[in-house]
This record gives C-alpha cells, structure tokens and sequence, in this order.
C-alpha cells in the first residue's frame, strides 16, 4: 500500500494532541484569557504554537528513548532539546518579554520566573540522565528500575513546560504584534528561520 507523505509520525500526533490539549484547557479554565472560546486559538498568530510542538517532538523522542533502555541515545536527545530549549527562552527574554504591554494577563516577571524554574530542572533532569548513560545498570531489573526513577523524575518538568507554554499560547500569543513574533522567531521578512540557523 503506498504510504501518504503527508502522514503525522506518532511523535507529530503526541505534540499535536499536547497542543490541542492546551486549547481545551483554555475553553473550560476561567483564569484564562478566552475561556469559554477556544476557537479563538485558531485566530491567533501561530509561532508560540509551532515552536512548542518543536520542542514537544524533541523531548517525546527522548522519553521514548529512555522508555526503551537507550540511555546513550536518550542522552544525544535531551542535549538537542536542552540546545533548541535555551535558544527558544534566550529568543523570548530578550525579543518578545520586553514588549509585554501593560495589562497584559500575566507579566513578563513571572514568564522569566518560570524560565529560570524550567532551565533549572532541564538541568537537573538532563545531569541524571548524563549519569545513567556514563554508568548504565547491568541486568534486566535495574534497567526497568532506571527507566521508571528516570520517566518519574520527568514528570515534574514536563508538568512545568505544558503549563508555561499554556500561558503563552492562550495570552502572549494574542497580546504581542503578530509582526513582532514573526521577527523573533525567524519568519519576518529578511529573516532565516533560526530552526536552519543553528
């Protein structure tokens, strides 16, 4: 059967539905913007979303990696993704937080606190995964035991990142110029995309 080029992988279908997830969350959560309206989510400029569904695919690649016992190539994953993490954050403090407008739903103190909170346990995360690659376990049963301690620890970061970029694809993603965001994230005129500038 000729296969559809077109086709999603299961890692584009999983930082779809991390998306479509988030604009649901919008539409019954009454502390934030939009509430009740989620097709306002198709209106707004696109960038927040794209780049998080980058990332998302980065990190689903290196659970999965994990999830299989690979924890050399687990390692290989979470240093693109803590590589591509940082870009993405540097581009937001020093391009898009500085125009927060005044009123805006959340201001830019609190993006730069979650920031610093996220790097903090991307780094924590990605040094426990370093040292199980350095000295992976020797039988069956403590690799299951390194995969379950490894995909536990996980969760408090990944709860940080789906929650942070819940916020900036329901308000910094409706409150900053659609021109501003296409400059910062490489798709302005004059502009390379910075996903082919690294």
């Amino acid at each position: 059967m000729p296969t559809n080029p077109q086709q999603e992988t299961p890692s584009d279908q999983t930082s779809s539905s991390a998306s479509a997830q988030r604009r649901a969350e919008r539409s019954q959560s009454p502390d934030l913007p939009g509430a009740g309206a989620p097709s306002q989510a198709d209106h707004a400029p696109p960038y927040f979303e794209r780049e998080h569904r980058r990332l998302d695919r980065e990190f689903h690649e290196h659970l999965l990696a994990i999830a299989g016992g690979s924890f050399i190539l687990a390692r290989q994953h979470v240093q693109r993704w803590r590589l591509a993490l940082a870009r993405h954050t540097a581009i937001e403090d020093t391009r898009l937080l500085p125009h927060v407008p005044d009123g805006a739903r959340w201001n830019a103190r609190l993006y730069r606190l979650e920031h610093a909170r996220i790097t903090a346990l991307a780094d924590a995360h990605a040094a426990r995964v370093e040292a199980v690659s350095e000295n992976p376990p020797r039988d069956d049963r403590s690799t299951r035991e390194t995969i379950l301690s490894l995909l536990d620890a996980a969760q408090a970061l990944r709860h940080m990142l789906e929650h942070h970029h819940q916020r900036e694809e329901v308000a910094l993603a409706f409150e900053l110029p659609p021109a501003l965001q296409a400059a910062a994230w490489g798709h302005g005129p004059g502009t390379q995309p910075h996903d082919q500038a690294s």
